[in-house]
């Protein structure tokens, strides 16, 4: 019998008069030391694993196809997940120069001239550094000339603030086709959520300032991922959506799962703090995450950016607020009226800086 490994695809036969038949049998690959499983009885158990066993025509030759190579179409939601994790191997280039950036940061060793060098590893992102480090929201128009000058009078943590904000440009402004969000839409949203996360967290959280503006700029990541998905699937989005129910419900019904949750694995299997990973899971539902403040801080934020009409989607007006949100967060609603105020000038304000 020929058998081909899920893990590997590495192809070998295995002598007829060795397999018990009527068994089920495990044993490891010759190749990679991975667990193959045969069910060699008259009516096999479906397989723990996500495999397509069929037959190609040989007497005795077992297919296995690796989860990777079916067609995403034909997976449901608990597959399409493991294999879109399973696509998305390493950081994107936003994640990857915002933590080495903070790892130098974080070292006392560390001066300047060491956190200036990193900047400077991407000259695209060095350049946007400048021209917001330069723009009014923070107060050096035209006094910022080099990169080692902006660590100096922005500080560590303004200075991470405007890294993580450059690096999500490219990342966060394409074209959602499957979303129906035009090129920029996410951005503009994005940087709406973390800019005003970023005012709940000073006055509520100050710990977490960078905190709540890192996660705001990234909490709708989980979309990039699985734009492509829904639109394999767009009439059932369609279908789904005639219905009047807002996108965070289409996913659920036509993948299986959110963008929440996607981007919450992501997080964890990128190994971000636990309560990043948190607030991404939760922030639609801040009450099930346990009492995660910067949960909250998200959701309200989501909440006044989606108001504010500053890259909303067309069913921005299907999510609700949660109840207890701003019992949770000391806040009232003319709050919501300042925060929306500060937000959408300090958008308009980094917007024309970034133009």
């Amino acid at each position: 019998m020929k058998v081909a490994c899920e893990n590997c695809s590495k192809a070998f036969e295995l002598p007829d008069d060795r397999l018990p038949t009527g068994k089920k049998v495990s044993f490891p690959c010759p190749g990679c030391k991975s667990k193959i499983t045969l069910d060699l009885r008259e009516k096999p158990e479906p397989a723990p694993e996500p495999v397509n066993t069929a037959t190609d025509g040989s007497a005795g030759k077992v297919v296995i196809t690796p989860l990777d190579e079916k067609s995403s179409e034909d997976l449901d939601g608990t597959d399409l997940k493991r294999k879109i994790l399973k696509s998305l191997k390493d950081l994107p280039a936003m994640p990857k120069i915002i933590y080495k950036a903070r790892e130098v940061m974080s070292n006392p060793m560390s001066g300047f001239k060491e956190i200036a060098e990193v900047i400077e590893t991407d000259q695209a992102i060095a350049a946007k550094v400048l021209q917001v480090a330069n723009s009014a929201y923070y107060g050096m128009s035209g006094m910022v000339s080099s990169i080692h000058q902006a660590t100096v009078v922005l500080g560590h943590k303004v200075l991470e603030q405007v890294i993580t904000m450059v690096s999500a440009t490219s990342l966060l402004g394409n074209h959602l086709k499957g979303y129906r969000m035009g090129s920029g839409t996410v951005w503009q949203h994005s940087l709406a959520v973390a800019l005003c996360s970023r005012l709940i967290a000073k006055d509520r959280a100050p710990a977490m300032e960078n905190d709540a503006f890192s996660v705001g700029l990234i909490h709708d990541a989980g979309k990039l991922a699985l734009d492509r998905y829904l639109l394999e699937r767009k009439a059932q989005v369609d279908q789904a959506l005639a219905a009047g129910v807002n996108f965070l419900e289409v996913e659920k019904q036509v993948l299986g799962f959110d963008h929440t949750e996607l981007a919450s694995e992501l997080c964890a299997k990128w190994k971000l703090p636990e309560n990043h990973v948190s607030a991404m899971r939760f922030h639609h539902d801040p009450g099930a995450s346990k009492g995660n403040q910067l949960a909250y801080i998200i959701h309200l934020a989501n909440h006044i950016a989606q108001q504010s009409g500053i890259g909303s989607s067309f069913d921005a007006t299907l999510y609700e607020l949660d109840p207890q949100a701003l019992a949770f967060l000391s806040l009232d609603e003319e709050d919501l009226t300042l925060y929306n105020q500060a937000m959408i000038e300090a958008v308009n304000q980094i917007t024309q800086s970034m133009a």
